[in-house]
Order: C-alpha cells, then structure tokens, then sequence
C-alpha cells in the first residue's frame, strides 16, 4: 500500500573529482578518469571518500573540483519518471550524453516525465556537480553588509547549506552529491500529482481538509478516506482528461489530541485513501497526522508558546544532523538520537538555518515521540539577492516543496525565516528598514498561511525588541551565561522571553572518545590536534574552551590552565561538570515560579566532528556530562531549588505531565558533607500543567540560615538537598551548594556498587554512600546509564538502570564520585544462565592511592 511505485536507484553507482577545466563528457569519463570510487546514494563526496578509505578532515576541499557520479541502467518498460530529491549543489544531469537537467539548488527536489523525454532502456545516468568556488568567482552584485560567518560573501547567491563552509565552528566537509535519494518511479493506473492536507482542533472534536489532484487511466467511480478508524466519503470531479479534483472536510467529533510528551499523548491518526475506478480499487498510503492548535502569545513582548490553549516551557537543542559528512539518517541512529533528546526530557529542537531542512523520517519520528520541532528555513546572516527575479523563484520553489512535504505533521510548531539575518544587519550598523526584506516579511508569511495555517510563522531568529537582539522581548539568542562570560545570575536579570538559542559551551566528552582521537602523548589542551575540534567565533582572539575554563575558575575556584599540565584527570573531570552544573542552574532559573521565560533551546545537540564541541551528545553519539545535567532540569515532574538570598532558597516543583500529582517534598541540610543537621518533609499536590513554589522555612522547624546570606558566623551545612517523592519512591533530587561547590578531595567518601539482573533481565547498578559523593561518573565501555553525573547525599542510595550500546562490546569500568581519590572498579563476567548477553557483576572495592 503506497502512493507510489518507487524504485531507489541507490547500487551500482561511482564516484569522482575532476580537476576545473578537464574537457570531460559523460561518455568519456570512464576512459579518461581512472580513480573513480563506488559511491553510496543518497551520499556526498565526502562520504564515498570515507567508504573508500580515503578521507580525511581537511584533506580535500569539495569546492574546488568538479564531482562526476555515474552509474549504468535499465530502465523497465513500465518506467515513468526519475525524482532527484536533493542535489547538492549546481548539478547537471545526462542521459548518456544528453542533458536532462540542471539544477542550482540543493534544497529543491526534481522530476523527470522519461515517457516525455524519450528515455528507455539501456543507458547511463550521470550527475555533475559544478565546483563552487567555480560559481563563486562569477561577478555579482555587492551585499549591503558583510558576515563573519564565512569567508566567501558570494555564498549569499547560492542555494547550499553552510555546513563546511563556515570556520570556526563547522569541519570543511562542504556537501557535494547527490545527497538525497533517487527514485525510479514506474507507471501507475491511478496516481496522486499535487496534495494539501491540514489539520485544525473544533473545540473537543477536529477537522481534516484534504484536496489531491489524481490522474488514472479509468473513470473514478468513488473516493474516501479513512483517519485512524472514522471513514468519510470525499468529493470527486473531473478537471480534464484522465485528471481529477478530490476533496473534502472530514470533522471528528471527538479527537485525541497530539501533545509534546512533556504534557500528553502524542496522538497520531493513519491517512488512508481509497480510490474506487471502474474496474479496480487503490488504497494509498497518505502518511498520518495529529490534532493539535498552536499559538503564541506575543503581548507585552511575550514569546509564550500555548499547545491546545495550554501553556509550555519549551526546552531542548538546536538539531544537527546525525552524519554530517554523508547527511544521511540511518534510521536505527536516527532513532536512537530522538529518543535520548525524548528522554532527556526535551520537547522541542530547532533545524537551524545553517545547516539542511531535515528528512521525512525525521519529521515523522518527532512526531511519534512527541518532539515540537522549530524550524528554520535555509538562510542564515547574509544579504540575500530576494530582489533577483530567478533567485526569488527558486527560494519561493524550496520553501514551498518543504511546507508541502511536512505540511501533515504536527510536530512543526514555528516556521522562522532565517538565523540571524536582522541581528548581522543591525549588529552591522544597517538602518532598520534594512533588517528585513520583503521575502522574510511578506512572502515566507503567506506561504505558511497557504500550506501551513496551523503553524505560526516568526520571522527571524533572534528578533522582536527594538534591537532584534534583545533579550527581555521577542525571540533571543542568549550567550550572556557562555560566550560572554555573565555571572550566573545575569540569567535572570536579563529578563529572557525565549531564547530559541542559548548555553553553547565546549563540551568536554567521556575518556573514550579522548583516547580514540589523539594518540600517544597528546593531551587535551593547546595542541593543535586537540584544537581542531574546539570551536570558535570566526576571528575571535579565544574559543570556547576558554570560555568553559573562565566557569570552572569561578565555580570550582581552581586555576584551569595550571590544573590542566598538573592533574590531567581532575582537570577532565571538572570540565565536564562545569558545563553541566551552569546549564541546570541556567535551565533552573528559567523554569522557575515566576520567570519570564517561556523556553531555551541549547546550543547546540550533537558534535559536527569528534572533539570538545559545543555538542551535548559527541560525535559518536554517547551523551556527555551535560547531557545528564540538562535531563535532570528539563524533566518533566521534577523540584529545582533556586537561590533567592535574603529569602533563603525556593523549591519550585513543576509538573508538566496531564495528571496532577500528589506526594511529599523533603528538605534536608548536612555539614562537613556527612553529617543531617536539619530535615523537613511535608505533603504536596501540584494540579496538571501547572508548577508550585515552596519556601523552604515550610519544611524547616525554626530558621535556618539555608542559603548562607545572612553570614552570621561560619556556616552550619555545605549541602542543601530538595528531595520529591510519590509515596516511598523518590521522583526527582536537586542540590544546592551555599558555600560553593569546590569540595575537598578526600581518600574515600564510602562510595559502593554492584550490579545484577531485574527480572526482566536488564542491568541494574546498585550505589551507595557515606558522604557526599559529587558528580558520580559512571563509565562503563559498552553500556549507557539511565543517570550519570549525579550528586549522592550523605547515608544515600540509588539504582541506576544500564543498557548496553548497540555494536558495542562491553568492558571493565569503574565508578568515580568527583571528590574522591579513589573509585569503585566495575568488572564485567559472563553469565551462565544467558548465551545472549553479557551479564555485568561488580567488585564492590576502591582502589588504593
């Protein structure tokens, strides 16, 4: 049951560079080019190389050759057309030695009629891709304004991603080939040509409108469509010969609605269309769809997202693509990066307009994962030429085929115009008419509203105040907490609205992949290997490293540059929780009782190329300490604590989920990290999409000085834990630390593991502790911890679920609380009750110093 009959034309093809100028014809490629490599389609250059064995960062430059692909068919009789789906970038394509098609915009999908073009049987497809810097070099008219994103302002003129192109911050891998699929589609007696579906909520109930344009070979006798288990009948007329209208409103008295995950089900309906000629029945496979209304409230300079009229605190990354040298979405990687962002308690991401509008398959996964997906259109910092009549075509051709393509899936909330158009502009000095131009402001808007009605529709990201880089209005991209080096405080002081961009940091990632990428001798630090992987502003004096450095001074209270050549591992270690700890409390602030701000979208989701990027999950796809920082304070029943000087501290229990929730909220203070010297445990209640704040002199019998401002005398606790239960289980910790959070190393704080089996055979890491064990790292080759990095309380214990990485061969490893000397060794044992798995046991011993 599909739509269409489609074939990939994915085997048999090759791949090569030719020098600029090489007189070279599809026919006389083979003879003349004699290291051609097998190439992958969907794929680029770049990743045929790899496959090959032969590339490597920074070894070739994509835009300086022309790139042949090529491969030999036989087309069937019953051939009928050949959908190129995205081409990157100026690409010509050859029957043989005939050209068919040339195409200058990666982000623009293709047919070819061949039964129109005389195309048959045997013959060779071949594809070129123009050398850029070839199509560069051709005179054009000036920008109004330059960027410091790349290096090459003609970029502007061209329809391609950014990705590679953009130094400091993305590898040169530049995207060249045939980076979507390519489909052989054979004849059909009924087929779908044009189709707009969309979705609306009527109060308890809902309204699909569909209308499809359908060529068949018979008279079509009959058409309905079936949403989930509700069948309608739709309206069918005949436009001309063979063509045909159908169409319909279809309303559902009473609808599931679909909900992010943080707040609900995320309900999707089946599409399926029957079609009824005279002597056959076609079922066709429409996709799904779900129920929901957006909105955005925008008073008073508001940026407060409402999903079914409730309102949401949108939290989670800026999306980068899974592979960036092939682009590709192996569906098992793909799924297993949705669900970490999932379960890392994220329901929003952001396709930034650097980069490439995402595939069909991600599209529906975030919609079965209930993920809200921000996205951008594929423009980012330049002037663009709107005003050229063919490049305004082509741009209005793109954004159309995007909103066509996805305009079924509810998981789409905004559809923004760009990344930081009006920001370069006004940061440029350019006058305020010049931040926007007419296809941002005038024509992207009436696309949505033709496409896309239930979407809204902004038009730069950042933008809204009277700068568009304002951060107590509008949209913000917020670096004050990062790049700028703002006190943590400055996170609420500057008032934020939404920042659809915010916290970029270089990451710090696990042992592994450090050990993986350098080789003996070289260590984090200056040396230029290690360097490549760190990002940068381009032009910029310093880079992100020494922006992560400047936290961990200031909340370590260490000297990171001496601490890096003296004690390699401590240095490690606090790099990966200085990031962690400033985003919870940054995610904390905001999500807080009485914040301003309505959402924060980390900068950004996964490394572009292995290193300390800016990425919360590495290259290789493990999460990085900040990721597990980032879960605890986007989940969506938890307690924050926040530190309101005078006023003590305030426990803010938010409860996002559709059911309200009952349980008891405990305080509890211990000093020398060992000993409770004070303890409070009430009941609360907390109602559905809706958050409590509670003083914490409610759960204490007399005044405690909680957050150490009054300062009389020394301090009677150096640990501050807010614990929430639902009955005996406990939900969600958070921890304070009123003295700071540069604890004293000790020999042993009576950190204890062992594992074993639950009845359904998965890992469970049994912990416990006498004192205070900060920052437990859990490092086990081969399985992934549910939690990691987590602070234990004094006399506490917890079980902590492991899974095993798919691919992965599991070894020894150890786990290692932050201050202290010593960690428990993990030794792993196969079991003789399972062939299947590889059973982990633990070795409940420290070891010595």
């Amino acid at each position: 049951m599909t739509e269409k009959i489609l074939i990939p034309i994915s085997a048999g093809w090759h791949a090569v560079q030719v020098a600029v100028g090489t007189p070279v014809s599809p026919s006389t490629l083979p003879a003349q080019i004699l290291d051609k490599i097998p190439a992958q389609v969907p794929g680029t250059i770049a990743s045929a190389l790899r496959a090959a064995g032969q590339f490597e960062y920074g070894k070739d430059n994509f835009d300086e050759a022309d790139v042949w692909y090529f491969c030999d068919l036989d087309l069937p009789e019953n051939a009928a057309f050949l959908h190129f789906e995205g081409l990157a970038t100026h690409a010509e394509v050859y029957w043989n030695d005939d050209l068919l098609l040339r195409s200058e915009n990666m982000f623009i999908a293709h047919s070819l009629d061949l039964a129109a073009l005389a195309i048959s049987g045997k013959g060779r497809l071949s594809l070129r891709f123009l050398a850029m810097n070839t199509q560069l070099a051709q005179r054009r008219p000036r920008p109004r304004w330059k960027t410091r994103l790349v290096e090459q302002q003609q970029l502007r003129w061209m329809r391609t991603s950014l990705l590679g192109r953009m130094p400091g911050w993305s590898p040169p891998v530049a995207p060249v080939g045939p980076y979507r699929p390519i489909l052989l589609e054979l004849q059909s007696p009924v087929r779908i040509t044009n189709k707009n579906i969309s979705s609306s909520i009527d109060g308890v109930g809902a309204v699909l409108d569909i209308e499809l344009t359908v060529q068949s070979q018979q008279a079509v006798s009959a058409c309905a469509i079936n949403i989930g288990e509700h069948e309608f009948i739709l309206d069918c007329e005949q436009l001309d010969k063979n063509l045909y209208r159908i169409y319909g409103q279809c309303k559902i008295d009473e609808v599931k609605k679909w909900w992010p995950h943080t707040h609900g089900d995320a309900a999707i309906y089946t599409l399926e269309l029957h079609v009824s000629c005279a002597t056959q029945k076609q079922i066709f496979d429409l996709g799904h769809t779900g129920f929901r209304q957006i909105r955005v409230d925008q008073r008073d300079g508001d940026f407060n997202l409402h999903v079914n009229d409730v309102s949401l605190f949108c939290r989670g990354a800026c999306w980068t693509p899974v592979d960036i040298i092939s682009l590709q979405n192996e569906s098992t990687d793909l799924r297993h990066m949705l669900t970490l962002a999932r379960d890392a308690g994220m329901n929003m991401l952001r396709v930034v307009g650097t980069m490439v509008y995402e595939t069909t398959a991600f599209y529906k996964l975030c919609d079965e994962l209930g993920i809200l997906v921000w996205q951008d259109c594929m423009f980012a910092n330049m002037d663009y030429p709107v005003s050229d009549e063919a490049f305004a075509a082509s741009i209005t051709t793109e954004v159309q085929q995007f909103l066509q393509r996805t305009q079924s899936s509810p998981c789409i909330a905004i559809v923004c115009g760009n990344s930081e158009v009006e920001q370069q502009a006004a940061m440029l000095g350019q006058p305020a008419e010049l931040w926007r131009n007419a296809f941002f402001a005038e024509t992207l808007p009436a696309l949505c509203e033709q496409y896309r009605p239930d979407v809204q529709y902004w038009p730069s990201s950042p933008s809204g105040g009277v700068m568009p880089f304002q951060l107590d209005t509008g949209v913000a991209h917020y670096f004050g907490v990062g790049a700028y080096l703002r006190p943590l405080d400055d996170a609420r002081r500057s008032a934020v609205r939404f920042t659809s961009e915010c916290l970029g940091f270089s990451n710090m990632p696990d042992d592994d992949l450090i050990d993986g990428m350098l080789n003996n001798g070289e260590t984090p630090g200056p040396h230029p290997a290690w360097k490549q992987g760190i990002p940068r502003d381009n032009g910029t004096g310093w880079d992100f490293e020494d922006v992560r450095d400047h936290y961990m001074a200031e909340l370590y209270k260490v000297n990171p540059a001496s601490l890096r050549y003296a004690e390699r591992e401590r240095y490690l270690s606090l790099a990966r929780t200085t990031t962690g700890e400033v985003m919870a409390n940054t995610i904390a602030e905001w999500r807080r009782s009485g914040s301003t701000c309505h959402g924060a979208l980390v900068w950004f989701w996964r490394d572009l190329r292995p290193g300390a990027g800016w990425g919360v999950i590495d290259a290789h796809g493990k999460p990085k300490a900040a990721y597990y920082y980032l879960k605890r304070a986007m989940a969506s029943l938890t307690v924050l604590i926040t530190d309101e000087g005078l006023n003590g501290l305030c426990l803010h229990i938010i409860n996002d989920g559709p059911q309200a929730f009952e349980g008891e909220l405990e305080l509890n203070l211990y000093r020398q990290s060992e000993s409770r010297v004070a303890h409070g445990r009430i009941a609360v209640q907390v109602e559905a999409h809706s958050a409590i704040k509670v003083q914490d002199y409610a759960l204490l019998p007399h005044f405690v000085d909680t957050s150490y401002a009054y300062r009389f005398g020394p301090a009677g606790h150096d640990v501050v834990e807010a614990v929430l239960y639902d009955s005996e289980q406990i939900i969600a910790n958070d921890f304070h630390f009123p003295q700071g959070h540069q604890f004293a190393v000790q020999a042993d704080v009576g950190l204890r593991a062992h594992c074993s089996l639950d009845a359904d055979g998965n890992h469970v890491l049994h912990l416990s502790t006498q004192k205070l064990a900060q920052a437990v790292c859990i490092q086990i080759p081969g399985m992934l911890p549910e939690d990691n990095y987590f602070h234990m309380a004094p006399g506490s214990s917890r079980q902590v679920s492991l899974s095993a990485i798919h691919g992965k061969s599991v070894k020894a490893g150890q786990v290692q609380a932050q201050n202290a000397l010593t960690g428990v060794r993990v030794v792993l044992e196969n079991s003789a009750a399972s062939t299947a798995t590889t059973v982990v046991t633990t070795v409940a011993t420290t070891v010595a110093n």
